[in-house]
């Protein structure tokens, strides 16, 4: 029942059979391996670099100046195509070099002609300004007579009919 007592009589049960107490050897620290690092690699050279008047800038100047000619005369598409170009490295090659491409006049557009407007369209002319004189609402105008604002709108347009948005209802 009392732990104790049970486990001394367990010791002396071990004992009694011809048991003996074994001390095994302890825990030692063992520390860890000293790291090696490699060699840290040399440096690399790295190249002189040229001059500021190189065979580099002598190249671009004179492609620039090649590009600022044909843009005297030719669109910036026309020399992109011309040259086997992009039209962004054209601009930039414009930006830098202070020049601009040839922009031809823009034609003018040609004004629509207005078609006559429909009876269907008169009559409804006709409604919408008779209801403006009875005091209604655009909003109301475009529920009674079951159109849209932007037909309201294209209808106004059309026959010049003064409907503002807001009625000035006295309120001064």
């Amino acid at each position: 029942m009392n732990q104790s007592i049970d486990l001394e009589a367990a010791q002396a049960a071990f004992f009694a059979s011809g048991g003996q107490i074994v001390v095994l050897e302890g825990f030692q620290y063992v520390p860890h391996r000293q790291r090696h690092h490699p060699e840290p690699k040399p440096k690399r050279i790295r190249p002189v670099k040229q001059e500021r008047g190189g065979e580099r800038k002598s190249r671009a100047m004179a492609r620039t100046a090649q590009i600022e000619e044909l843009a005297k005369t030719m669109t910036c598409g026309e020399v992109a195509k011309l040259l086997g170009e992009t039209k962004t490295a054209l601009w930039g090659v414009a930006a830098r070099g202070g020049f601009r491409f040839f922009s031809p006049q823009r034609q003018a557009r040609p004004e629509k002609v207005k078609a006559e407007p429909s009876q269907q369209d008169r009559d409804m002319a006709e409604k919408i300004i008779a209801l403006r004189d009875a005091g209604k609402s655009r909003c109301a105008v475009t529920v009674e007579l079951g159109i849209g604002n932007c037909r309201l709108v294209r209808l106004l347009a059309l026959f010049d009919i003064d409907f503002p948005i807001r009625r000035d209802r006295g309120r001064r």
